[in-house]
């Protein structure tokens, strides 16, 4: 059957080259084999920093229909959604995400998280370059290493025999730990780092330890709204008539 096809083919080349080429024709190509296969249209879906869909639409406005487009801004989850040709099932979309910043994860500040003296130690031995100076690092290092807990307990009971019964504890801890330290982080991905107050707790059972910074959550807090909001700015400068929808 192939064979039979390729001789009529033939045939109808020779006959075109018997009467002369087309006019504007110089030359005729002949191809043999599978022809490529057809695909379906790429759909572009890509994630980035915050700022990813004000980019987008910075170098490709002059591309798109802007009332053919909308963006969504869903604050409590730090994001900000594109969508291009949103009647189409291959439109694009950009997603701009704003992340807290793998040093504050590798810190695990106000997570709750509790190690022992010993691992602090090696994590802050390990992220020196994180502090103000080295200096305060290596010192806290070491006292982490080598430290002491002076505790004085004291246990009050009492029970009536009537049902009535009290049970008081009252504990005190002295130790070598300093209250607090600085570190120097940004506090999403992408941004500039900022110096932030750290205060090491210590689990008054057994003297396992965690960072926690108000002031790193209060950032957190401030820099959310006005990221977003910058963004937003570029937006409504490059393209005003997309629609900005708020979840």
């Amino acid at each position: 059957m192939e064979a039979k096809i390729k001789e009529e083919v033939k045939q109808q080349i020779a006959e075109m080259l018997a009467n002369g080429l087309p006019q504007g024709c110089g030359e005729i190509i002949i191809r043999e084999g599978k022809a490529l296969e057809v695909k379906e249209p790429v759909k572009v879906a890509i994630a980035g920093t915050i700022d990813a869909p004000a980019r987008w639409l910075e170098t490709r406005f002059d591309c798109l229909k802007e009332k053919s487009c909308h963006v969504i801004v869903n604050r409590e989850k730090m994001l900000i959604l594109l969508q291009c040709n949103e009647n189409n099932h291959y439109g694009s979309r950009i997603l701009g995400e704003l992340e807290i910043s793998p040093e504050i994860k590798k810190f695990r500040i106000n997570e709750g998280h509790y190690i022992s003296n010993f691992e602090m130690a090696e994590l802050f031995k390990m992220n020196r370059s994180h502090f103000e100076n080295k200096t305060t690092a290596m010192n806290l290092v070491s006292e982490l290493q080598n430290f002491k807990a002076k505790v004085d307990k004291e246990l009050e009971q009492s029970n009536n025999n009537r049902g009535d019964r009290r049970i008081l504890i009252n504990q005190a801890v002295e130790h070598n730990l300093p209250e607090a330290f600085n570190l120097c982080l940004p506090i999403f991905k992408g941004t500039p780092k900022q110096t932030i107050q750290v205060e090491v707790y210590v689990n008054p059972s057994d003297f396992t330890c965690t960072l926690v910074s108000p002031e790193c959550n209060d950032l957190i807090e401030e820099m959310r709204d006005a990221e977003i909001d910058s963004v937003l700015e570029r937006i409504k400068e490059r393209c005003p008539n997309i629609v900005i929808i708020e979840q």
